[in-house]
């Protein structure tokens, strides 16, 4: 089969290649995860922390929504610890309850019709920043 033909194939069935995410917020992604599903997007929200304090997914409070992060197996989560971003929004997150990221990965549905959720796996990290606790005063 000729390549060229070969690749309007691979385009044809798969969709076209996406190369650039789609920037988006959380908040949209919630109102609307079918314009989202199977597609790469980049989003700034801030970071959960879950099991032995790992990122476990991402919240906005300003519309109430959540997004779980997703590992779909070993060596694809074995490549993620070795990102320096990664690791270091690891760190912040043990440290600080309020950090903040841009991520960027695919979203999908995981689940059964009854009970689907939208999850995100994690493609890379960037600008991770600890928000500082607001300050309590203390009653004199």
């Amino acid at each position: 089969m000729h390549a060229g033909l070969w690749w309007f194939l691979v385009l044809y069935f798969f969709g076209q290649a996406q190369t650039e995410p789609v920037k988006t917020t959380l908040c949209e992604i919630a109102r609307h995860p079918d314009n989202f599903k199977g597609k790469l997007v980049e989003l700034r929200a801030l970071v959960e922390s879950g099991i032995e304090d790992l990122p476990a997914g991402m919240t906005d409070e300003s519309c109430g929504a959540e997004l779980k992060f997703l590992t779909p197996d070993d060596p694809y989560f074995a490549r993620l610890l070795k990102s320096k971003a990664f690791r270091k929004l690891t760190r912040e997150v043990k440290r600080n309850p309020m950090v903040e990221a841009t991520v960027t990965g695919w979203l999908r549905r995981t689940g059964t019709d009854e009970k689907a959720e939208n999850g995100l796996v994690l493609e890379s990290v960037e600008d991770i920043v600890a928000k500082p606790l607001p300050r309590i005063r203390r009653a004199q």
